[in-house]
């Protein structure tokens, strides 16, 4: 056999020492939701010729590779999805956020608190000339102020709040971005060494951060010749080998962040895909949606009811026409509606329309607004820049309640009160519940295609114990060549010509 035999023994050793070392690698690594098993890919080592005889001798093995057990195409099918599920996740959650704002699942929501307003006027009709109904009376139109003030505010800090984490999440897209291009590099130098060689750790790491990223934005991505991944948006690149092209934020008008392209300066679409693209559209959208309904609600009630307090008499029989709620920012009513420091005197409050003793027409009137159609529906308000503007209704000298009600009745309202705001709410819940649903969708789907990557790339310890087992033998087998070899030239060296002497 001679030392040919015992360099083929020793490449033996040194292959399956490599092999059970991969094992070890991963059963460590059993745990780690993002580790990929190895597998270690024998290849005969080079021949060498004999000339004289002109035959090829065999040299033994070597590790050709160690090769990540994983499906490409799982992987690119499962970071699509993620990015379909980020976004309608966020937007489940901030739609949630939106309804507790509202709180119509207590007794302290605003349809209770708008029930208890209009109780008051019904219970002053009965009472007009009573200070202590009165005093109820404005003691509710407080409580409806307050009300549709305080989910105002929270709305706003809803949208800042969304703003703030919007700068967020593009900073932890960024500070992905330049960790895949830093993995890029590494990896480049590391398997620069030579074919044999891959850096199947950092490997791992760079997955994991591209499973990461396709949540925040909807990246494509694909691996070059070199081992460097290279992902883009939209068509353009963001990361081409170590180099990494970051987004910008740039603030609008409002202060609200939005995002560009830092090499151009051209803003960004994310056309409803990634989480980050589920923020930007539920501050941008939903929240603007839902506050312009408040709004409309706010104000139209508001002007309605005004144009009636107006022509009443108050309890000293003094037509002042003053409005009963004032409105300080036309552009947002719900944020600045209050009711008339003047009213804090309950006597100031119109009811009467002739000013006689017990008449409460005008507070019957003001009463039977909760069934007159003063609203539209959204879709058909002309919504500005600014969204809805308060206007008062434009009533002449000699107005009557019969005038105000034909002014109300030329808007072509199709929805009373209660009925545009319960559609607020069921388009809120529906909203809400499409948006859950979506998600719940993308996350089933992303469990499946996940689990199905998980039974080719997850460490399987029976598989791992049974490989421990074969390169355990094979390399005692090599050893045991080596021994032999090893007599053998002992026998040779120590023995031969012994006999004689």
């Amino acid at each position: 056999m001679g030392f040919g035999g015992l360099y083929i023994s020793i490449s033996g050793l040194n292959a399956n020492k490599r092999a059970l070392d991969t094992v070890s690698h991963n059963i460590s690594n059993v745990n780690n939701p993002y580790y990929v098993r190895q597998s270690v890919i024998h290849a005969e080592s080079r021949y060498s010729l004999d000339i004289i005889n002109g035959l090829q001798t065999g040299s033994g093995v070597d590790v050709q590779q160690i090769r990540q057990i994983r499906d490409e195409f799982l992987d690119a099918k499962i970071r699509n999805e993620m990015a379909a599920y980020g976004y309608y996740n966020a937007k489940s959650e901030i739609l949630g956020e939106i309804e507790i704002i509202f709180n119509e699942i207590t007794s302290s929501g605003l349809q209770n608190v708008m029930d208890d307003f209009w109780n008051g006027w019904a219970e002053l009709y009965k009472e007009p000339d009573s200070l202590t109904i009165r005093g109820l009376l404005h003691e509710n139109a407080v409580a409806f102020t307050t009300t549709v003030n305080h989910i105002s505010t929270q709305l706003d800090n809803l949208q800042l709040n969304l703003n703030r984490e919007m700068l967020n999440k593009t900073e932890e897209t960024n500070v992905i971005l330049e960790e895949i291009a830093d993995l890029n590099k590494k990896i480049k130098l590391a398997e620069g060494y030579g074919k044999n060689i891959s850096a199947n750790d950092y490997r791992d790491v760079r997955n994991a951060k591209l499973d990461r990223l396709s949540e925040l934005i909807p990246i494509t991505h694909y691996e070059n010749q070199y081992g460097e991944v290279v992902v883009s948006l939209n068509g353009r690149s963001l990361i081409n080998g170590d180099y990494f092209n970051p987004i910008d934020i740039q603030l609008n008008e409002k202060g609200h962040g939005e995002i560009y392209w830092s090499d151009t300066g051209d803003k960004i679409e994310l056309n409803g895909r990634g989480e980050l693209g589920g923020y930007i559209d539920a501050r941008d959208e939903d929240v603007v949606k839902y506050r312009e309904r408040l709004n409309i609600l706010v104000g139209e009630l508001a002007s309605s009811v005004n144009a009636l307090h107006k022509l009443g008499a108050d309890l000293k029989g003094n037509k002042e026409g003053e409005d009963f709620f004032k409105i300080t920012d036309p552009s947002d009513p719900a944020a600045t509606i209050k009711v008339n420091e003047k009213l804090k005197d309950f006597s100031k409050i119109a009811v009467s329309e002739s000013g006689a003793e017990g008449d409460g027409e005008i507070a019957k009137a003001i009463l039977g607004l909760r069934d007159v159609n003063l609203f539209k529906e959204y879709d058909e308000y002309d919504l500005g820049e600014d969204g809805y503007i308060y206007k008062d209704l434009e009533l002449g000298e000699g107005s009557t309640i019969e005038t105000v009600l034909k002014a109300i009745a030329d808007k072509e309202g199709s929805m009373t009160l209660d009925g545009f705001y319960r559609d607020l709410i069921l388009n809120l819940s529906l909203d809400r519940q499409a948006s859950e649903s979506m998600a719940d969708n993308q996350d089933m789907l992303i469990r499946q295609i996940d689990g199905r990557r998980q039974e080719i790339s997850a460490v399987s310890l029976d598989e791992e114990m049974a490989s421990m087992l074969k390169y355990q033998h094979s390399y005692t087998a090599n050893s045991r060549v080596i021994n032999a070899i090893d007599e053998m030239i002992e026998n040779i060296v120590n023995r031969m010509g012994v006999v004689g002497r």
